[in-house]
């Protein structure tokens, strides 16, 4: 299964309607968290919001995990050893306030298990490779910290 999470601040249609496309052509089964967002999966199941709980059930059971660039669900997927894609809203396309998501996926994708798409062409061209995608080594504390203390330099550099 996988599990895509789009946030709670602002929808991601582009996103959610990317994944429910291919979910659709390639019989796959897909959970969405999609906020506010217009678009409703006709494929593939979905929360509008999840308490804490249902979204870390959903995580833990999903081969894949698909996001926008939110550092807490990519933390998240790296502590459970999920392979996840990341794809960043654009402001161009009226999705963010601002393009700081686009200048973090460069960074993004040096992380093990982590994987950027910023088109949708990106997103399907890695989900039809999703069998070659692995999750980050396991993390103990002394690494998480260091990954923290990494993204907490890239973002504010």
């Amino acid at each position: 299964m996988i599990f895509v999470a789009v946030g709670t601040q602002f929808p991601f249609d582009r996103l959610i309607q990317c994944i429910d496309e291919w979910a659709a052509e390639n019989n796959m089964p897909v959970h969405a968290q999609i906020a506010s967002g217009k678009y409703t999966p006709q494929h593939a199941s979905y929360d509008r919001f999840m308490t804490t709980d249902d979204f870390n059930e959903k995580l833990t059971s999903a081969d894949l995990i698909i996001s926008h660039a939110g550092m807490g669900n990519i933390i998240t997927a790296l502590e459970n050893n999920k392979p996840i894609i990341v794809m960043n809203r654009q402001h161009q396309l009226g999705e963010h306030r601002n393009d700081h998501q686009a200048d973090g996926l460069e960074w993004m994708s040096k992380l093990s298990g982590v994987y950027t798409a910023s088109s949708t062409d990106e997103m399907c061209d890695l989900l039809n490779r999703k069998h070659e995608l692995h999750g980050s080594e396991h993390h103990d504390m002394a690494q998480r910290s260091r990954l923290i203390a990494f993204l907490d330099q890239a973002i504010n550099a």
